[in-house]
C-alpha cells in the first residue's frame, strides 16, 4: 500500500518514509502515520532501569506544570479534583497526583509495574480502557494521556468514549511529542542522508507500543475539534534533561555505550538550538 488516508483532513496520505515499518504524509495538514500496531505480546528493546534514570526527574519536573496549570486556571476552588490517566506507565504522573492531593486512578495494560503501583497506594486497572474503566457517572474532572495518544490506533471509539466519561466541563489534557519539533526534523534530514535509525528510534519502532501518528499543534488541534473539544490552552515541556541523557539514550539496549556517549556528547553542543526551536514536546487542554 502506498497510501493511506488521513484522519484528521480526510485526504490521501502518501507512503513518505520506508522504515521497520512505512511511514504516510499528509501534504494537506502535515500528518505523519503509520502502519505499525502495538504488540500484545509486550516484547521490547527498551531497558526499564535506563529509562527511569534519564526520564523521571524530566517527566516529575512536567507533571508538575501541568498540575499548577490544572489548579491555578480550571480547578482553583474545587475541594476535591477526580481524574482519570490512561496509560499510566511507571505511575509516576499518579504519584505526582496524590503528593497534590489529587485523586487520580490509571488504565496500564502492562504489568510489569503492578508491583511498584501496589508499593506505592497508587490505583491502577490492568487493561485497556475503556474496556475497564470503572463506571463514572458523574464523570472524571480531567482526563489525560501522557505519551499515549500518539500510540492509540482507534482515536475515534476512544475519543467517543472520553466524551462520555469526562465530566461536561471537565478538561481533556493530551502531552504528546511534536513532528515540527528539534529532534523529528533532524531525524527527517537524516533519512534522506540515508541514516533511518533516528527516524526508527523516534516511531518507537523497535518497541513493543509504536507511534501510530505524529501530530503538529495546528493537525491536532483539528483533530480534536472534529469531536467538539476545542483548545483551552498550549505550552512547550521540557524534551531532556541535559544531566541523564546518556541513559535516556541507553534506554534502548539496541543502542551500545559508545554511539550514547557520542550522541550524548553532540546533544549537549546542541543544548542552546534546541532550547529556542519548536518545541518537541507540548501539552494541550481541551475541553468539550
Amino acid at each position: 500500500m502506498n497510501q493511506a488516508t488521513c484522519i484528521v483532513c480526510g485526504n490521501k496520505q502518501d507512503l513518505k518514509f520506508e522504515l521497520r515499518h512505512n511511514v504516510y504524509h499528509c501534504s494537506v495538514c502535515d500528518l505523519y502515520s503509520s502502519d505499525a500496531d502495538f504488540d500484545l505480546s509486550f516484547r521490547s528493546s527498551l531497558e526499564e532501569d535506563s529509562r527511569e534514570i534519564g526520564l523521571k526527574q524530566l517527566r516529575l519536573h512536567n507533571f508538575q506544570l501541568i498540575i499548577k496549570e490544572l489548579k491555578d486556571n480550571y480547578f482553583k476552588n474545587e475541594a476535591a479534583i477526580s481524574g482519570l490517566e490512561i496509560g499510566s506507565g511507571n505511575g509516576w504522573w499518579l504519584e505526582v497526583c496524590k503528593a497534590n492531593g489529587i485523586d487520580c486512578m490509571g488504565i496500564e495494560p502492562e504489568t510489569t509495574f503492578t508491583p511498584y503501583y501496589k508499593q506505592n497506594n497508587l490505583k491502577v486497572v490492568h487493561g485497556f480502557y475503556p474496556d475497564v474503566a470503572k463506571d463514572s457517572s458523574a464523570g472524571y474532572d480531567f482526563i489525560i494521556f501522557n505519551d499515549v495518544f500518539e500510540h492509540i490506533t482507534d482515536l475515534e471509539s476512544l475519543l467517543l468514549s472520553i466524551k462520555r466519561d469526562l465530566k461536561k466541563d471537565g478538561v481533556l489534557i493530551v502531552n504528546i511529542p511534536m513532528s515540527n519539533g528539534f529532534f523529528y526534523r533532524v531525524a527527517k534530514a537524516l533519512y534522506y542522508l540515508k541514516v533511518k535509525s533516528y527516524l526508527e528510534r523516534l516511531w518507537q519502532f523497535s518497541f513493543h507500543s509504536p507511534h501510530i501518528n505524529y501530530f503538529n499543534p495546528v493537525n491536532l488541534t483539528a483533530y480534536f475539534d472534529k469531536y467538539g473539544f476545542r483548545l483551552l490552552k498550549d505550552f512547550r515541556l521540557e524534551t531532556l534533561d541535559f544531566s541523564s541523557i546518556k541513559e535516556r539514550i541507553l534506554a534502548d539496549n539496541q543502542i551500545s555505550k559508545a554511539k550514547a556517549f557520542a550522541i550524548s556528547n553532540a546533544l549537549m553542543l546542541l543544548k542552546p538550538v534546541i532550547k529556542n526551536t519548536e518545541a518537541d514536546i507540548r501539552v494541550f487542554f481541551f475541553r468539550q
